[in-house]
């Protein structure tokens, strides 16, 4: 008897248990009416600050204004079919107990089943009700709805709310100074100017003393940083500025003269090629000139050989003639000579 009520007390008990488990799971099944919401540029910065942060934080500049869009849906899962009537939506700041509220209580606003709605809250960042800039806030948003169709008017629970680590990477906020953001803007361009020419090859010697005294300038500034003193930063980081200008323009005019030199020195170079090509020129002209002269010459004495050559072929066949007729004569006469009739003796 007592192990069958130990084994239905099990059974109840592991009933129970599952029951408990899978009600927040039916629950995390349904859309959530807030589930997120957005910062609205032109914020001062957003996104991972190490000193003296060292956090994901959103910052917007001292009197800038400050925009936060909430979307919150009726879903119908959450049974609010004949509208879901938006009373207010707080930004509620609890550890400086600061409230930035829309309020609709005295006419809500509704939301009709399955609809989006978007609220915007809107106020001015003032360092004087969020502290220093050092401070980084953490936040919730909350609305807060009443009843669509009993009267009286009366609100009910519970709330909608999500904190500020909900959305990632979860921005705390943060209202930075005026000096604070003069200096980030310095510091920046600082370390464009940096970056281009840092282990530049100056040679300017005033112009690489003046990029030495940069770096030293911008170290000043960062131990005003650290202590906070922004107008000083700001001071030192222009300083630093300055000097990598001056040093540019000193390393420019120094390359300007070198550039004229070298192209003084190139014309120069090419003048003395000209005079050269030129003598090489007139050279080879008289040259050419002499070869001509001489190519004469050579056609002259070439004429004057063909015309010996042509008198001593006409004498070479003149003499053959002589000495063929010659010959000729001579066998006449021998042949007269063996012909002719002896006298009687």
């Amino acid at each position: 008897m007592q192990v069958a009520c130990m084994h239905a007390f099990v059974i109840l008990l592991g009933v129970l248990l599952v029951t408990l488990i899978s009600m927040p799971m039916i629950r995390s099944a349904q859309a959530y009416p807030l589930n997120t919401f957005t910062w609205v540029p032109p914020w001062y910065y957003i996104g991972y600050k190490s000193a003296p942060y060292y956090d994901d934080i959103v910052a917007y500049e001292n009197g800038s204004t400050v925009e936060l869009l909430v979307p919150v849906w009726n879903d119908p899962a959450w049974g609010y079919t004949n509208g879901l009537n938006v009373s207010k939506v707080v930004l509620n700041f609890w550890g400086i107990g600061v409230n930035k509220t829309l309020d609709y209580y005295a006419s809500p606003h509704m939301i009709a089943s399955n609809q989006y709605e978007l609220f915007t809250i809107s106020f001015t960042a003032d360092l004087t009700e969020f502290g220093v800039s050092t401070w980084d806030h953490e936040y919730r948003i909350v609305v807060e709805h009443v009843n669509a169709t009993a009267e009286p008017k009366k609100r009910v629970s519970p709330d909608f709310m999500i904190y500020w680590y909900s959305v990632s990477p979860g921005y705390k906020f943060v209202v930075v100074s005026s000096s604070l953001v003069d200096a980030d803007d310095s510091l920046s361009k600082y370390y464009s100017y940096y970056n281009q020419y840092h282990g530049y090859s100056w040679q300017n010697f005033d112009a690489q003393q003046k990029a030495t005294r940069a770096e030293i300038e911008k170290g000043i500034g960062d131990t005003y940083y650290s202590r906070g003193d922004y107008a000083s930063t700001w001071t030192q980081y222009n300083r630093a500025n300055t000097l990598w200008e001056e040093a540019i323009e000193a390393e420019g005019e120094r390359r300007a003269i070198n550039d004229e030199l070298d192209l003084n020195r190139t014309r120069a170079q090419i003048q003395r090629d000209l005079t050269y090509a030129e003598a090489t020129l007139t050279t080879a002209e008289a040259a050419l000139i002499e070869a001509e002269a001489a190519l004469i010459t050579a056609n002259a004495t070439k004429i004057q050989a063909e015309a010996a050559l042509m008198n001593a072929w006409g004498f070479y066949f003149i003499g053959i003639g002589f000495a063929i007729g010659w010959s000729c004569i001579g066998i006449g006469v021998i042949i007269y000579a063996l012909r002719k009739p002896k006298l009687p003796t």
